[in-house]
């Protein structure tokens, strides 16, 4: 079918062991903009983009119809739970997954196969949000440019 061939596929990222994933390194993104409230809970501030100038004359796309009516935020804010605050003060690029792992074991009294499913799904969701990334250890790296190139 042509309408198959037309069709790009994102390329799909070399998935991780977890061996490898524990020994990642998560670290917040700059840009984002957070403290602690006081509760202890964590507030994330993200920097919405505004329209270039070239774009002034055009009706946004984003918002429809009330966008016409309630100027658009210049920020979005997200209130992370009190184990959600924990993993985001940790993710400092210093501290791998295994030493996060550890910490919310010892502090919620979990074993660690409690903590790896949902933290890695955790982490992940804050990549897909842009708030934070990886730091890869030298050796992983290389064999992750290896599987990519097909060598």
């Amino acid at each position: 079918m042509i309408f198959g061939k037309l069709r790009r596929k994102k390329p799909k990222a070399p998935s991780l062991g977890r061996s490898d994933f524990l020994r990642l390194k998560p670290v917040r993104n700059p840009m984002v903009e957070w403290k602690r409230d006081e509760e202890g809970k964590v507030r994330i501030t993200i920097p919405l983009k505004k329209p270039s100038s070239q774009d002034e004359g055009r009706r946004p796309r984003r918002g429809g119809f009330f966008s016409r009516f309630f100027p658009e935020p210049e920020e979005r804010r997200i209130q992370l739970d009190e184990i959600g605050s924990d993993v985001w003060e940790l993710c400092d690029g210093e501290r791998t997954v295994k030493d996060i792992v550890d910490h919310l074991c010892e502090k919620y009294k979990l074993l660690p196969r409690e903590v790896e499913v949902p933290l890695n799904s955790y982490l992940n969701s804050l990549v897909k949000r842009g708030l934070i990334g990886f730091i890869l250890p030298k050796d992983l790296e290389e064999r992750l440019k290896k599987m990519e190139s097909g060598g």
